[in-house]
């Protein structure tokens, strides 16, 4: 049972999830070797630890061509014809097919452009169950929830901020969503949590209602420290806790 006040208060189905960048292995950590089932996709390493295990992955850790830069280990992914025809046409025979998520090459290119470079220094990528996790070495902590947990989560983090964008949603791979961007948010005055899983690739890994949240633990501590005088002690917020 995890001891954190948002886990019982949202009545999450799944555990939140510590993420930690290290350079040694804890003795209990599994390297993750994605299924055919989850098509190599390395966030099964999230949904394993979000039920109760531990699971690293390195450089090394086979996955579809786009882990390691959603990872952070590389900043741009080593794809036979180059990440911009991966991403919409596709270059033809001999080459992967391409993934129509962009309308051109070009775009495609420009779009890539954007990510985050160099946001990772770590040998390894360890998820753990937060309540197992040491809180002084996670880096972020992610949730998987529903619309309504979502609902309060986005709420809660923006409780101090005066400012409408202190959350985003970006069309980006679901590995990128729980690791890169999350750790790029981390370097910024005030970093912005991360909604994902909206990548329809990684869709299937997941219940049809669920999403990710993602927030540094520094962030997750502040959130904590908010639950316990917030709108959750308000009418408001019965009209969804009845139904979580």
């Amino acid at each position: 049972m995890c001891n954190s006040i948002l886990f019982k208060e949202l009545k999450l189905k799944y555990l939140p999830v510590a993420i930690i960048l290290a350079d040694e292995l804890p003795e209990d950590a599994i390297q993750l070797k994605p299924s055919k089932e989850a098509h190599g996709c390395s966030l099964s390493a999230l949904r394993a630890a979000a039920k109760g295990e531990t699971i690293y992955l390195s450089k090394e850790t086979p996955g579809c061509p786009g882990m390691k830069s959603g990872m952070g280990f590389t900043d741009i992914p080593n794809i036979p014809g180059g990440i911009e025809y991966f991403l919409s046409c596709g270059r033809g025979e001999g080459f992967p097919p391409g993934e129509k998520l962009k309308k051109t090459p070009e775009i495609a290119r420009a779009y890539y452009g954007q990510l985050p470079q160099n946001v990772m220094d770590s040998n390894y990528v360890i998820f753990k169950p937060l309540e197992e996790a040491d809180k002084h070495k996670a880096s972020l902590v992610a949730f998987l929830v529903n619309p309504d947990q979502l609902s309060a989560l986005v709420s809660l983090h923006a409780y101090e901020a005066d400012s409408l964008d202190t959350a985003y949603m970006p069309m980006s791979s679901g590995c990128s969503t729980i690791v890169k961007l999350p750790l790029a948010e981390m370097k910024k005055d005030n970093p912005r949590a991360i909604i994902g899983l909206a990548d329809i690739f990684a869709r299937p890994l997941f219940d049809a209602d669920i999403l990710s949240f993602t927030v540094s633990y520094k962030d997750f501590e502040r959130m904590e420290s908010y639950a316990k005088d917030c709108f959750f002690q308000a009418e408001t917020w019965n009209g969804v806790k009845e139904r979580l």
